[in-house]
């Protein structure tokens, strides 16, 4: 088109370099998305993580200032003793909503849609119920605390229980959402490398929390009990350069 001799230029995009534009930026999109929103997922499940040992840790302190020995207490006198005990009492210190202190092996008795939780290997791979059959109490922020039982070994006994984090949402995982912790003689509170279970040297531990493979701790079903040390130091497993919370699969 001209007007009084002088050519005008209409530019534009064609059909098709706006086609392949937009297809560019699904590619770029299809591509980080996934990462902003692992990082995003994993940031939560830090915040809850820290949120449920600090809650944890409170409410052992006060367990403590009435017990001397938590772990004699609930522990010892064998034929005597009931080792659901534990979970009643831990719950008069936090508010509950739901609670079972019958048999918990089967976690749909708490409105779990699976009756057991995940090792923190990959896929589907089932974790031991040992580690929740002995009562446990849903709390009104969404936690999940149950109680393991008592462990002997020489060195003594020690008091072991499991925490959800964010209870019956999911991914009900360990070394994500679920974390195995423990009680020694002394009401110390720690996170479960496995002192009184089954690791005790470094190999061990990495053993017991495990996000390449299935089953390789000592007893197989509970690879992911470690996994609560490294979240507390932030330190990934497989390699201690790098963050636990930046590293979640």
């Amino acid at each position: 088109m001209s007007y009084y001799g002088v050519v005008v230029m209409k530019n534009a995009f064609t059909l098709a370099e706006v086609l392949v534009t937009i297809g560019i930026l699904g590619v770029v999109a299809a591509m980080t998305m996934p990462t902003l929103i692992g990082k995003q997922r994993n940031k939560a499940l830090e915040a809850q993580f820290k949120k449920a040992h600090s809650l944890v840790a409170q409410v052992i302190t006060q367990m403590s200032s009435e017990n001397i020995d938590i772990a004699k207490i609930y522990c010892y006198n064998y034929r005597d003793r009931d080792e659901r005990v534990f979970i009643k009492d831990f719950a008069k210190y936090v508010k509950v909503v739901k609670s079972e202190y019958g048999s918990t092996a089967d976690l749909t008795k708490l409105g779990y849609e699976n009756s057991k939780f995940y090792q923190s290997a990959p896929g589907h791979e089932l974790f031991n119920a040992d580690s929740h059959d002995n009562g446990a109490i849903i709390l009104s922020n969404g936690m999940m605390v149950a109680s393991s039982g008592c462990w002997w070994t020489d060195g003594g006994v020690g008091l072991d229980f499991v925490v959800d984090t964010n209870g019956t949402k999911g991914p009900n995982k360990f070394g994500y959402d679920l974390f195995y912790f423990q009680l020694d003689k002394n009401n110390k509170l720690h996170p479960d490398a496995g002192d009184y279970l089954f690791a005790t040297t470094d190999d061990q531990k990495l053993a017991c929390c495990n996000f390449k493979s299935a089953n390789t701790c000592k007893v197989p079903e509970d690879t992911g009990v470690s996994c609560a040390q490294y979240a507390l130091t932030d330190t990934w497993p497989h390699d201690d350069g790098k963050r636990y919370w930046d590293m979640l699969p």
